[in-house]
């Protein structure tokens, strides 16, 4: 624990990593499997965009509707929204559709999803990517409405969510 925290430099155990690296990157420093993690080429990475906790909006009969967010430095109003959506519950969820509304000051861009149909005991999910640009960011907060609508175990299900408690910076 001492040599990891000590601040001289390593003995030779360090020095194998280098080698290893370069053995496993054919001539021309194409490197197919990714090992090269720690490699001296190309350009400096960009700074780390904060991370942000997911949230989970919309929770009933085993189905959720959960957020993560990403968030680019360089553009503050810019907000995305990566939407998983997965059934734990016992029967299968057919029909699935959310859709989003939004305040006059925020623009709204959504991707379509990646299906509409949720196998039970979380055998898979939906995922889709929705955009929000808050055009008086700083001045008004994010929010919105979902509205989910969904078949379960035979019977339509139509629900309206409103969303105003975003993470802290978005």
């Amino acid at each position: 624990l001492g040599d990891l925290l000590s601040l001289s430099p390593a003995p030779a155990a360090a020095a194998p990593a280098a080698p290893a690296a370069a053995a496993a990157a054919p001539a021309g420093g194409f490197d197919p499997f990714g090992l090269d993690m720690l490699g001296g080429g190309g350009a400096p990475a960009a700074p780390a965009a904060p991370a942000f906790p997911t949230t989970t909006p919309y929770q009933k009969n085993g189905l959720a509707v959960e957020f993560s967010f990403e968030k680019n430095p360089a553009t503050p109003a810019v907000t995305v929204i990566h939407g998983k959506y997965t059934n734990t519950g016992t029967f299968p969820v057919t029909n699935f559709i959310v859709q989003v509304a939004v305040p006059n000051y925020i623009q709204l861009r959504m991707e379509p999803a990646s299906g509409n149909a949720l196998p039970p005991q979380g055998a898979g999910h939906i995922a889709q990517k929705i955009n929000l640009n808050n055009t008086v960011q700083g001045q008004k907060p994010l929010m919105m409405r979902l509205k989910v609508d969904y078949v379960f175990n035979g019977a339509p299900v139509s629900e309206i969510v409103e969303v105003k408690n975003f993470p802290q910076g978005i």
